[in-house]
């Protein structure tokens, strides 16, 4: 499956990709350094955009031409496409500036001034500034054109967008937005987020690798989607521990402003951490922390 000729480098890449998630289930057992730590985020990082890349470059011509009813591969006819594939890629480099940016808001000499902090925070949020130069595949597309509305596969799309939801304005810019009102936390070495973080990039590429199993035959689809409903339990599971350090406030104003003020991701970020900031002054802000 990873040697044949056509499409050497993603083979390999995938393969480099599948080997590191099995380093970081084993790292979840063991207690590491900082160091370690940092290093590894960052290789996940490169070899999960490599995958990517690498993707939509061996296979643009073939899956350029792929249409499906609707965006996602969960159903059996569904074939990836090649913009399906860049915009994977969009979410991967995201992932990278989001965890290389808190691993610099727990440097002590970054995260002690706040000018400093909402620095990194304008760096995490910067990617949505070319946004709208990746393609865009809405989960909508699954459950809203004529499906069953309690058939399996509609539910767990529509499952899977609140999830998205819930991970961009809580796990993502509310994320963000708290740790860099948090001097001193130190988050990125901590169990929860360890086993958070893994789940989050896992979700991330398992959906096109259990597809390639089934489409030759080493995996029926009743069991991918088994695996996809047991990740996406599991991932929401991780994500508990994440939100007991995000003020309640920062997810509620990020998705209020992206109902209002669409595609105005750095404006609104930068609103929400107006906001945020101002309850924290108040006085009040670790009562709107979830516990």
């Amino acid at each position: 499956m990873f040697a044949g000729r056509y499409g050497r480098r993603h083979r390999l890449a995938g393969l480099a990709l599948l080997t590191w998630h099995v380093v970081g289930i084993s790292l979840l057992l063991i207690r590491i350094s900082d160091c370690t730590c940092i290093c590894y985020d960052l290789v996940l990082g490169l070899l999960g955009i490599a995958a990517t890349v690498s993707a939509a470059r061996d296979f643009e011509t073939a899956h350029r031409r792929a249409s499906n009813v609707a965006s996602g591969t969960l159903e059996p006819s569904a074939t990836v496409t090649h913009s399906e594939m860049l915009e994977h890629t969009f979410y991967q480099g995201l992932n990278l500036v989001q965890i290389v940016s808190l691993h610099l808001m727990e440097v002590p000499l970054l995260s002690a001034a706040v000018s400093a902090r909402a620095a990194l925070l304008l760096l995490a949020t910067l990617p949505w500034a070319v946004r709208c130069q990746f393609p865009v595949n809405r989960f909508s597309d699954n459950y809203s054109k004529g499906q069953h509305p309690l058939a399996l596969l509609p539910l767990l799309y529509r499952v899977k967008k609140y999830q998205y939801l819930l991970y961009k304005h809580a796990l993502l810019h509310g994320l963000n937005v708290s740790l860099a009102l948090s001097p001193g936390l130190e988050l990125t070495t901590s169990p929860g987020w360890r086993l958070y973080w893994l789940c989050l990039n896992v979700a991330y590429v398992m959906e096109f690798f259990t597809q390639t199993l089934v489409k030759r035959g080493y995996m029926s689809q009743r069991v991918l989607l088994l695996l996809q409903a047991l990740l996406m339990l599991g991932s929401s599971g991780a994500a508990l521990f994440v939100l007991r350090n995000v003020y309640v406030i920062a997810p509620i104003a990020s998705l209020a402003l992206n109902l209002v003020h669409r595609h105005h991701e750095l404006i609104n970020t930068a609103v929400v951490f107006g906001c945020t900031l101002l309850w924290a002054q108040l006085g009040i802000g670790d009562v709107l922390r979830w516990s």
